[in-house]
């Protein structure tokens, strides 16, 4: 273990105490911990979104079955609607990592889909000048 692990660990230790004493769930020091590290899901990223979130879940060893119910919880308020109808049709956390990997993928920086970058290709304006091509 690298020196930052065992201080996230650590205080994920003494989270875990003080939430045992606030009468605070370990699920909402989870979500609070995701929303403090990289801010509230905005449709955007949705693969480090995901990623940081279920990192912060497994840490606190929320059950997968919770994990996915309080993903609502951690976005904005403009696609709240949006991704608690995904969640409706969802069975575990892997299929709503799926459908929501699929609703926001052409917003997501790390993943790059086929169709949007054939439409790329196709789009006759890109932006480029003489400089950038030379």
């Amino acid at each position: 273990m690298r020196g930052s692990e065992i201080a996230e660990a650590m205080a994920v230790a003494v989270d875990c105490l003080v939430s045992a004493h606030e009468g605070t769930s370990a699920l909402d020091r989870a979500i609070e911990a995701t929303i403090d590290k990289i801010g509230r899901f905005i449709g955007k990223d949705a693969t480090s979104y995901l990623e940081a979130y279920r990192g912060k879940m497994q840490m606190r060893n929320i059950p997968e079955d919770r994990q996915w119910t309080g993903y609502p919880r951690i976005m904005t308020r403009g696609i709240n609607a949006e991704v608690l109808e995904v969640q409706a049709g969802c069975r575990d956390w892997a299929d709503f990592a799926e459908r929501i990997l699929e609703q926001y993928n052409f917003d997501d920086s790390l993943r790059l889909s086929k169709k949007a970058f054939m439409d790329w290709v196709d789009n006759p304006n890109k932006g480029w000048n003489t400089s950038v091509l030379l």
